[in-house]
């Protein structure tokens, strides 16, 4: 298992680790507290930033090969699938939000932060997802 793929573990497990982390505390603070103050646990969606520690846990060591062509083909591919499904995904999210809200309604403003990180999330494991998927097509070739 090369560098990449790694790291694509490594972000699918980060992310769907955090999403079950916050859903089990937003639900004991909904079942003890109710709705207003099960809100607070959102802000444990901040563990996604364990994301970035990737660069660290996983750097190239020196002197060592480890991205040909292959995989630097790959990446793009991943990355070129990954932001096609962010802005269909975005387009159809504000478009609902619009037509759920109606034309002479407001947003919330505490949508659109959930719109960004949702986002976000969306590239990195729809990314991570295609990068490990063509990596197995690779494999199952050879």
């Amino acid at each position: 298992m090369n560098r990449v793929q790694k790291i694509a573990w490594y972000n699918l497990i980060v992310i769907f680790t955090v999403i079950i982390i916050v859903s089990v505390v937003f639900a004991v603070f909904y079942h003890i507290y109710g709705l207003p103050y099960a809100r607070r646990s959102l802000g444990m969606l901040g563990l996604f930033g364990l994301l970035g520690l990737s660069a660290i846990l996983f750097r190239a060591k020196p002197g060592k090969v480890d991205f040909d062509e292959r995989d630097l083909l790959i990446q793009r591919k991943s990355t070129a699938i990954a932001y096609s499904v962010f802005w269909i995904l975005w387009i159809a999210g504000s478009m609902i939000t619009w037509a759920i809200k109606g034309a002479e309604n407001q947003i919330s403003v505490n949508i659109l932060p959930i719109m960004v990180i949702l986002g976000g999330l969306t590239v990195v494991l729809v990314q991570s997802v295609a990068i490990l998927s063509q990596y197995d097509q690779k494999e199952k070739k050879q």
